[in-house]
């Protein structure tokens, strides 16, 4: 048997007007968990949807700092969290895969709000989950995606472009990794089928969208480029995600993630979708995927971001063996087309360090 759960969403500065027709049907008490900063850019817009749509907030809370199994467990252990018929998660990344965590233990029903354009983490189905020292711990798989995930352009225009830029690279990642690892000639599925198709969204309106939409977003413009580009990095890679076989929803490029940010500075520093970005090219000059390497690495130039060891603050003579050991042992490389080594991984990237986009 086959089950697949596509996500629901409303994007516009209206969107939670819909709190009333979407959150209503489940009953009337929402707890609110909710990113620290988060709560700043959001609290002004989601309290008085609550209020206009006549659901009782039975309190609030910070998630916390990490997303880990402490925090997931705190979250459910609040009396106002049992006493809810649902909860709504305000945050980025960590604090959404948090809450649908506990939400899932709890049996209740979740929706989302993000407060950055920086990954599908929003309307997935699954939890990726850290220790509280912030290194990889597990990825839970949840019984159901969010109920409904509510996109405010204007609260996502008030976090850092940094962000929206971050996002950008980890959509595109969804494409290319989703696309090399099933590219071995297995029987695809349906679902692995429609994953792959909308796997495109991630990419090519990114490059041919993204500038203008980057800075759109930096000037607090809500154009069509704008809203498009965060339906790109927000929705479509979540259909990818929750529609392909596992095996297909990850790659090197995700893998090399894990093994650079088992480095300090690059976890402190860097951002998921940067780091990703990163491992992007390495994946296509891995695969030998030129025609899409030249379109990608001229579009990170332009955008700002990496391209090259330099811009993580690493040095080509590093023998990275630290990083290349975390990077095989990771699950994304569980499955991939052809065998590959961490020989090759780091043969790709030594290419890269010699790539001039041509």
């Amino acid at each position: 048997m086959t089950s697949i759960y596509l996500p629901q969403f409303t994007i516009g500065e209206a969107a939670f007007e819909e709190f009333k027709n979407e959150i209503g049907k489940y009953g009337r008490k929402v707890a609110v968990i909710h990113g620290e900063k988060a709560w700043k850019a959001s609290e002004q817009y989601i309290l008085p949807a609550l209020k206009h749509a006549g659901l009782l907030m039975t309190g609030h809370m910070v998630y916390g700092r990490e997303a880990s199994h402490e925090n997931t467990d705190r979250i459910m252990a609040e009396p106002f969290v049992q006493e809810a018929d649902m909860i709504l998660a305000a945050g980025g990344g960590k604090c959404l895969d948090t809450v649908k965590l506990a939400a899932d233990r709890m049996h209740k029903p979740v929706f989302t709000v993000p407060t950055i354009a920086s990954n599908c983490a929003p309307i997935t189905r699954i939890s990726i989950m850290y220790h509280e020292d912030g290194s990889f711990c597990d990825i839970s798989r949840l019984s159901q995606v969010p109920v409904h995930c509510f996109i405010n352009p204007r609260v996502i225009m008030s976090a850092p472009v940094r962000f929206f830029r971050a996002g950008i690279g980890d959509a595109m990642a969804k494409f290319v990794e989703s696309r090399w690892s099933a590219k071995a000639g297995e029987a695809l599925s349906y679902g692995s089928q429609l994953g792959l198709q909308c796997g495109k969204l991630c990419f090519y309106p990114l490059l041919k969208n993204g500038c203008k939409a980057l800075e759109d977003v930096k000037q607090g413009r809500i154009t069509d480029e704008a809203e498009q580009t965060i339906l790109n990095v927000v929705i479509s890679p979540g259909i990818v995600s929750v529609s392909v076989h596992p095996d297909y929803n990850g790659g090197a490029a995700h893998a090399l993630f894990y093994g650079l940010t088992s480095r300090a500075h690059i976890e402190e520093k860097y951002l998921h979708g940067e780091v990703v970005a990163y491992g992007t090219l390495v994946n296509l000059m891995l695969d030998g995927d030129f025609e899409n390497l030249k379109q990608v690495y001229a579009f990170y130039k332009k955008v700002g971001l990496p391209v090259c060891l330099k811009d993580l603050e690493l040095e080509r003579e590093d023998p990275m063996e630290d990083i290349l050991a975390v990077t095989m042992e990771n699950q994304e490389m569980k499955h991939t087309p052809y065998p590959v080594t961490a020989d090759m991984i780091h043969e790709a990237i030594l290419k890269l360090e010699e790539y001039e986009g041509l």
